[in-house]
């Protein structure tokens, strides 16, 4: 498997399910803060070597209880839908909602960015299009232009770019959690995993790990699906932004 491939394995999670808010909002595009949720976290870091597919299973008395809602499916106007299938024969579809900047894009992100810099982030629509609950999962990844990257992340070599995607994008270490679940069931945990009912959709969001240049736009940033667990020809796939307010 190419180098550029195993840099961003997916690590397992643990039991690093958070609650909290995906709050602070600033930049590109605000999104309003939800109470209460059910956070599942994902992360990619270089060099990690543990398998895809795997999401930190959600405390089942917090489950019990509920969620709060922010929004529902209907409220949004996410772009065209990505679908997809995984070789255990889960279906879903995804579709890009947002992107923007923060300094703290995630609940519980804990280390700031360098000075002069933000992380940056895009939020997406994730579906289970099939008919018995599929696994949670976060097909997608950041990616940014090199020409936001701060020269003290560029030197890092850690944005890394994949076949597939522009040449002058890579993706750097990112963390995903779910930040709404739309109205529909929390996920259930099953076996160290977690699953989402048939037909429900869940608010995404992908945050940059490490820092972006504060006047980082829309058209810096992307979205693209390379897992060769979705993608077989390991090809990146770009997942479409919704038409910009006024066009």
């Amino acid at each position: 498997m190419p180098a550029s491939h195993r840099s961003h394995r997916r690590k397992k999670a643990g039991n690093t399910v958070r609650l909290g808010i995906a709050g602070g909002v600033t930049g590109v595009v605000g999104v309003a803060a939800v109470a209460g949720l059910i956070f599942a976290v994902r992360s990619h870091e270089n060099h990690a070597q543990h398998g895809p597919g795997t999401v930190a299973a959600a405390r089942t008395d917090a489950a019990a209880a509920g969620t709060a809602h922010g929004r529902t499916l209907a409220q949004l106007k996410p772009g065209p839908k990505l679908d997809l299938t995984t070789p255990d024969g889960y279906t879903y579809s995804i579709a890009a909602v947002e992107s923007g900047t923060a300094d703290k894009p995630l609940a519980g992100t804990r280390t700031p960015p360098p000075d002069g810099a933000t992380l940056a982030y895009v939020d997406y629509v994730i579906t289970n299009t099939g008919t018995r609950p599929a696994l949670l999962d976060f097909p997608a990844d950041l990616f940014v232009k090199r020409s936001v990257l701060p020269a003290s992340v560029a030197s890092t070599g850690r944005c890394m770019p994949q076949p597939g995607a522009p040449t002058d994008m890579c993706t750097l270490p990112d963390t995903t959690q779910v930040v709404d679940t739309l109205g529909f069931p929390a996920p259930r945990s099953q076996d160290g995993d977690q699953f989402i009912p048939a037909g429900a959709s869940y608010l995404v969001r992908v945050a940059t790990d490490l820092g972006v240049d504060k006047g980082a736009q829309r058209d810096d940033l992307g979205l693209y699906v390379w897992n060769p667990r979705f993608v077989t020809d390991r090809q990146a796939v770009k997942v479409e932004f919704p038409p910009a307010a006024g066009s």
